[in-house]
């Protein structure tokens, strides 16, 4: 496909993006036929109007999920994405649900992770209708709304229409990723806390390291040990109230974040310093990442070594609950990394709940892989080979399936941060990688 049919698009793009950054569509309790709540269905109907006025066949699953679909055929070349976004926490510089356009960015939740990026592909899905292209094959975008949380969305969908042969989501890295890690979400009950520990709380998804945590003390312990720990501390009616902030950012990296959980839970463990439980939680599972001081550092050559994250922490009956999120190598089982936490733990420790996503491979010589990269590398004049990667994409949800972008090598998104952008260059960019994908594997 010539680039000038692109090119002419581009503004409109810009503009529809913009649109869709104003809706709020974190998830949010089902109303009426709304299961992931308004805002994420009012954005499924903006997004499927907007390709059904491009002259596109759409599907409205239940405001589930949506398809824009272009092309005849037996087979089908799916493109997979979501609308869904993780929640904000304060200290934005733009206001995070309205788009804005500086300095060559566009910035609001979402622009990256995954508005921007599907709203690439349907520009470059209308490019290649206006240069006259003829697929031999079903070219389908599919507009997930609930990839955040626990991809009910496409879990639903496939009971209503068959998935894609093969396919390629846009909601990794460049330049193509065919390993995707395990990943284990656990809701754990860690045991009895100190009765003078009222309350802790961090944290809004698993899969986002917390940049701001409060712990709550009563006024009975001695406020000098309080004082001692350095840590930020309030009197109220209640007691003391203490804060520690970090930097948040997708729970797939928590190296890359500094976790405000970890912090308060090392100054609790100094007030309390004979308390099992608190020792246990501060020195195995506050110090590392790679679970090292957990006592299992489980690592393989295909992807790398297994990431511990605490995503979310509050109390119940004066018990310390917490969210891991786990993403382990693909040649361990599920079952391994629960035995090896179980086993490292204290006995009090329990997994109340259980959320498992397996591993992804896709070999490097499987045509999908080939065809992608081969489209990057020529673009990007570069001979880079497929990657690995900690995040869960739609693509495990697929019998084939790879990340396609639109994170670029070395470049910084703030994806599940504060301030999160897309480079107006960089979607430029990738829109016609996407074309070039879409009008290649449907040939």
């Amino acid at each position: 496909m010539d680039r000038q049919y692109l090119t002419v698009l581009e503004n409109q793009m810009v503009d529809t993006l913009l649109k869709v950054l104003s809706i709020n569509t974190v998830r949010t309790p089902a109303l009426n036929e709304m299961p992931f709540g308004k805002g994420n269905a009012d954005c499924l109907k903006l997004v499927l109007d907007i390709a059904k006025s491009m002259g596109f066949d759409t599907y409205n699953c239940d405001n589930y999920a949506g398809h824009v679909e272009f092309g005849q055929g037996e087979q089908i070349i799916g493109v997979l994405g979501h609308l869904d976004v993780v929640p904000v926490t304060e200290g934005w510089d733009t206001p995070p649900f309205e788009g804005t356009f500086k300095n060559g960015k566009i910035y609001g939740r979402g622009a990256s992770d995954d508005k921007g990026p599907m709203i690439a592909c349907l520009y470059a899905l209308k490019a290649l209708k206006d240069s006259g292209f003829v697929p031999n094959k079903k070219i389908r975008l599919i507009f997930g709304c609930d990839e955040e949380s626990s991809m009910e969305c496409i879990k639903y969908y496939k009971t209503k229409m068959p998935l894609p042969d093969i396919a390629f989501s846009p909601d990794g890295d460049f330049p193509v990723i065919n390993i995707e890690k395990g990943i284990y979400a656990m809701h754990l009950d860690i045991g009895k806390l100190p009765n003078q520990i009222l309350e802790i709380l961090a944290g809004t998804r698993t899969n986002v390291v917390p940049d701001n945590c409060m712990a709550l003390l009563s006024s009975t312990v001695d406020e000098q040990n309080i004082i001692d720990s350095g840590v930020a501390y309030k009197k109220t009616e209640k007691g003391f109230e203490l804060t520690t902030t970090g930097i948040s950012c997708h729970g797939a990296n928590p190296h890359l974040g500094d976790n405000a959980a970890w912090k308060m839970f090392k100054i609790l463990a100094k007030i309390f310093d004979n308390n099992e439980l608190l020792n246990f939680v501060a020195e195995k599972m506050c110090s590392d990442v790679f679970g090292k001081s957990w006592g299992f550092a489980l690592e393989d050559e295909q992807s790398g070594k297994i990431t511990t994250n605490i995503g979310v922490v509050s109390t119940q009956d004066g018990h310390l609950k917490i969210k891991l999120d786990i993403r382990y190598p693909v040649t361990f089982t599920d079952t391994f990394v629960e035995e090896c936490v179980i086993k490292n733990s204290i006995k009090s420790l329990l997994i109340e709940e259980k959320h498992i996503k397996k591993p992804l491979f896709v070999k490097p010589d499987n045509f999908l892989v080939k065809t992608l990269l081969n489209i990057y590398n020529k673009e990007m004049k570069t001979d880079a080979k497929p990657i690995a990667i900690g995040g869960g994409t739609y693509s495990r949800m697929l019998p084939c399936c790879v990340a396609f972008g639109p994170t670029f090598p070395d470049e910084k998104t703030a994806i599940h941060e504060k301030n999160e952008f897309i480079d107006i260059d960089n979607l430029k960019k990738m829109a016609y990688m996407y074309a070039l994908a879409m009008e290649t594997l449907s040939k």
